[in-house]
């Protein structure tokens, strides 16, 4: 098993602990017994949806955010997104939703090649995939390297402010190589999405990452942790944001 793997699974649990008191709107009929296949949807210009945006340590209201679909070609989507800060962006994906243009979990937007996988369609229960791709910033053209590991958990029945759906849950555990010298090392990110096909799009999301503390006024290295035995526990870790999106209305053709 790989170091990756063993960290992984860290936060994993820790994830789990925290869930429990975090998570508002829980599954009302779960399916998990279907294997039924969810295919990728077709957007169509003028398709909407609008999330409500919560602070999954706090439960504290982090505004909406809401997505636009404004042009469609063969092979990619365009979407305006307003985002709570009020910030208007245009986001680019391919025809299976994967990003191609699009903020990273908790950081600024990147530029991704290949497509970052965040689904891998057709949806079918117990479906894996893992990804090596290159994130680009666009502010000073520097690349920074990703692993993603996704996989299809199931069917699920979740309740969210714009109603009840079947879901197929997707999660996504990713290792991000974006460093800033002296302030920040890689990041370690979890993501969950409920897709619904009734309304080509995920019902309800989950984000949150955590990076890795540097060491020094040079960045050179990394704070490690020690346990009471003295061994090393590995690095230390620093949580960022963690986020549910839960959909709130939407329009689609």
């Amino acid at each position: 098993m790989n170091t990756f793997t063993l960290r992984v699974r860290h936060f994993v649990v820790a994830t789990a602990a925290l869930a429990c008191a975090a998570c508002a709107a829980v599954p009302v009929g779960i399916s998990l017994n279907s294997n039924a296949a969810a295919p990728a949807p077709k957007l169509t210009v003028g398709d909407t949806w609008t999330y409500r945006v919560r602070d999954a340590y706090t439960g504290l209201d982090r505004g909406t955010e809401s997505f636009t679909v404004d042009q469609t070609t063969g092979t990619q989507v365009v979407l305006s997104a307003s985002l709570p800060s009020g910030e208007v962006q245009t986001q680019v994906y391919d025809s299976q939703l994967n990003w191609l243009k699009r903020p990273a979990t908790n950081l600024q937007e990147f530029s991704y090649s290949p497509a970052y996988p965040a689904f891998e369609f057709p949806l079918i229960p117990g479906k894996t995939w893992t990804s090596r791709i290159t994130a680009t910033d666009p502010a000073d053209g520097k690349r920074y390297p990703l692993r993603v590991d996704g996989s299809v958990v199931g069917w699920e029945r979740i309740k969210v402010p714009a109603g009840e759906f079947d879901a197929i849950k997707v999660q996504r555990y990713v290792y991000f190589g974006y460093w800033v010298p002296a302030e920040r090392g890689p990041s370690e990110i979890i993501e969950y999405e409920w897709y619904a096909p009734a309304v080509k799009q995920s019902v309800r999301r989950e984000a949150q990452s955590k990076y890795r503390n540097v060491l020094g006024a040079n960045g050179t290295g990394f704070v490690r942790v020690h346990g009471d035995d003295g061994k090393d526990d590995g690095p230390r870790y620093i949580d960022e944001d963690w986020l549910v999106y839960e959909l709130v209305n939407y329009s689609v053709h």
